[in-house]
């Protein structure tokens, strides 16, 4: 059982060398540590490209874990299932297949949806063009309504807001955030309104509203911290609260605060990116540069998971602010720029344009 938890923490480590080393030789017998080792066994084959084999370890998992347990072992199995099935395209055949069982048990609703959270990140930050989400996620939307799953529908409401916001559509990011919230709420969703508390402060950071962001930030963040998704919302909700920090200084500080407030089990390999990479720029524009280097390395391991552009970008833009802690102004304009073409290509119009005016006044600046 010890070794199949180590191994199940190195791989959400991204420390898959450690995972292999731990679980050879290790097999199921029957015994308690069945489901954390088809669990780590799974996450690790998922993590290196068998896919097969990440499936064949979930099937096992599904007959020794009840379809209405509310734990972390079953929360990992449907994250595990639903890497599997976007990695396969079919997702949302999978996110429809969750909601007619949800609509026959009732009682499944209350956790089913939850490690979907996670997983629509992987999503939005893919290939997948926002147009293309936001059309699946209103008919995912239309059809929980009809079958009467609040949960399925406050899912779907908050991943077309998350999709609008990204995709530069302030308006209906904010109509359907506010949305989410309000339904998460109405059922006691902590995680999903958590989630959707986090997003609707990024929409007040681009209306210039900090003090708004700020408060939005403190609901989630109790929210988060003390439910079962909390390895996958405290470090985006941090992330966000970096962003929000009125000046360098308080920003850096915010980072101290999240090292000090997370705990080993608020790590997800994923979702450690959304905290890392604002932590490499606080880091960066207050001059510590170890630091800086230690988060980008951190965002670097994560990004390597991703798919896509938009987290590649990102990181370009994290060692924009590092090039010019180090005072490179040229290095840091050609990094701004890579930037902004990648967040273009990731259908980013709002993070392309705030790479790009800096990219060209660090251009003006040598042309001076």
């Amino acid at each position: 059982l010890l070794r199949a938890r180590m191994a199940h923490s190195a791989v959400m480590e991204g420390d898959l060398d450690t995972a292999a080393a731990v679980l050879d030789g290790l097999e199921p017998n029957g015994g308690p540590a069945d489901v954390p080792i088809l669990l780590a066994q799974g996450s690790l084959a998922y993590f290196t490209g068998d896919v097969d084999a990440a499936w064949k370890a979930s099937d096992q998992v599904c007959g020794l874990v009840r379809p209405d347990e509310n734990s972390w072992q079953r929360l990992d199995l449907l994250t595990l299932q639903a890497l599997i099935a976007h990695h396969r395209g079919e997702l949302f055949s999978r996110l429809r297949l969750e909601l007619r069982r949800a609509q026959d048990a009732p009682a499944l609703a209350s956790s089913v949806f939850d490690p979907y959270i996670c997983v629509a990140e992987y999503l939005l930050y893919g290939t997948t063009p926002y147009s293309e989400v936001k059309a699946l996620a209103q008919s995912l939307r239309e059809t929980a309504r009809r079958s009467g799953v609040l949960r399925a529908e406050a899912f779907a409401t908050a991943l077309l807001g998350e999709a609008a916001l990204l995709a530069g559509d302030i308006a209906e990011a904010e109509r359907e955030l506010q949305d989410a919230i309000d339904l998460h709420r109405e059922f006691g969703a902590p995680a999903g309104e958590a989630a959707s508390l986090q997003r609707l402060a990024e929409v007040r950071l681009l209306q210039g509203d900090r003090r708004e962001a700020d408060r939005l930030l403190r609901q989630a963040l109790p929210r988060a911290r003390w439910c079962l998704m909390a390895l996958h919302l405290v470090q985006r909700i941090f992330g966000t609260m970096i962003l929000a920090a009125p000046d360098p200084q308080a920003a850096r500080a915010v980072v101290d605060q999240a090292q000090d407030t997370m705990g080993t089990e608020d790590e997800c390999s994923f979702c450690v990116i959304m905290f890392a990479v604002p932590a490499v720029i606080a880091c960066a524009d207050v001059g510590d540069i170890d630091e800086a280097h230690r988060y980008l390395a951190i965002a670097e391991r994560s990004s390597e998971l991703w798919e896509g552009t938009a987290w590649q970008a990102a990181i370009l833009e994290a060692r924009a602010h590092l090039a010019r802690a180090e005072q490179e102004p040229d290095r840091e304009a050609i990094l701004l720029d890579r930037a902004a073409v990648l967040f273009e290509q990731a259908g980013q119009p709002l993070d392309a344009a705030r790479c790009r005016p800096q990219a060209r006044a660090q251009v003006s600046l040598r042309g001076a």
